[in-house]
């Protein structure tokens, strides 16, 4: 029975060298790195978060809020289109993603709202701002117009989470929300799981409509698949129907754009939101997936344009 124990102390040894060893080879995200950024930083109560304005300063202002693992950048091609028509573009990064800083939190709906809010604060953006959400941004930009209506003119979701979302209750997700079990496989094939999505294959796009920024840079950066994972653990993905039931509630106008051959926010979420929010404006673009808002963004900005100009 020795050698037994001992085979089983050596596997659990070599598991948590292997663990250790896969967050240490990853570089600290600090001021040096944080340097190359594009835009500035803002110093909240987590930590420093990254943001960036475009458009006239005069502009309506209008609040990006990317989703769960690509940052600020995801918006690009619609920011263009909205700030031509002089609107005035506020992106940001959520911790643990692009270059904000990596706090070692509870990363749930209370932390992503209080940093919005407190984004705004500091930033001193008094007047109500119109809201955009992608993906997991979606139930964290109608959170925050339920939570704070006084603080929103208009909703604009596209391809939001939280009603029919795949994989979201699998085997698979309840394997990585596992504590230590999870933690290992994530720390060692979190980066493979997420470069392996079918999004980030765009070969057979046409440059203008590709992601206009590298998703991989902030993955050698210690703390992203931390952030990540305790959003997968923390963050429902699913059964957020109480959150768009309150934001219908407030009477702010809400449109949503879904893509129907979507693999990761299912196409059937389109009509569960339009019966959880019956004024909302709800559109499914033919052929579109859940990188909708910049693969397809001749379609879709002319939408998103006219939805705050109304």
């Amino acid at each position: 029975m020795k050698w037994a124990f001992w085979i089983i102390v050596i596997v659990v040894a070599g598991l948590w060298g292997s663990y250790v060893w896969a967050g240490w080879s990853l570089k600290p995200l600090d001021m040096k790195a944080q340097a190359q950024a594009s835009g500035q930083f803002a110093l909240l109560g987590a930590g420093q978060v990254h943001y960036r304005w475009d458009g006239p300063e005069d502009g309506p202002v209008v609040v990006m809020v990317h989703g769960f693992s690509t940052p600020h950048f995801i918006y690009e091609q619609n920011v263009e289109a909205l700030n031509a028509a002089g609107f005035r573009t506020l992106r940001y990064d959520h911790f643990g993603r692009g270059w904000s800083d990596r706090p070692k939190l509870k990363y749930d709906v209370d932390f992503y709202d209080a940093t919005l809010l407190d984004l705004l604060d500091k930033l001193e953006v008094t007047q109500p701002v119109g809201l955009v959400g992608l993906s997991m941004g979606g139930p964290i930009a109608s959170e925050f117009a339920a939570r704070h209506p006084e603080r929103v003119s208009k909703v604009f979701l596209f391809v939001p989470a939280g009603l029919d979302t795949a994989g979201a209750d699998g085997f698979s997700a309840k394997l990585v929300a596992t504590p230590v079990i999870g933690d290992w496989i994530w720390r060692m094939f979190g980066k493979g799981i997420l470069l392996g999505d079918p999004q980030y294959d765009e070969a057979a796009l046409s440059p203008e409509n590709r992601l206009q920024g590298d998703v991989s840079v902030q993955m050698e950066y210690r703390g992203y698949l931390d952030a990540l994972l305790s959003t997968l653990r923390h963050m429902p993905m699913t059964g957020r129907e109480a959150t768009f039931e309150a934001l219908a509630a407030t009477g702010i106008p809400v449109m949503a754009v879904y893509g129907d051959v979507d693999e990761t926010v299912l196409v059937s979420s389109a009509e569960k939101l339009r019966g959880l929010i019956p004024d909302a404006d709800v559109r499914v673009i033919q052929g579109g997936t859940h990188g909708v808002n910049y693969q397809r963004h001749g379609e879709v900005n002319p939408m998103l344009v006219a939805f705050f100009e109304e």
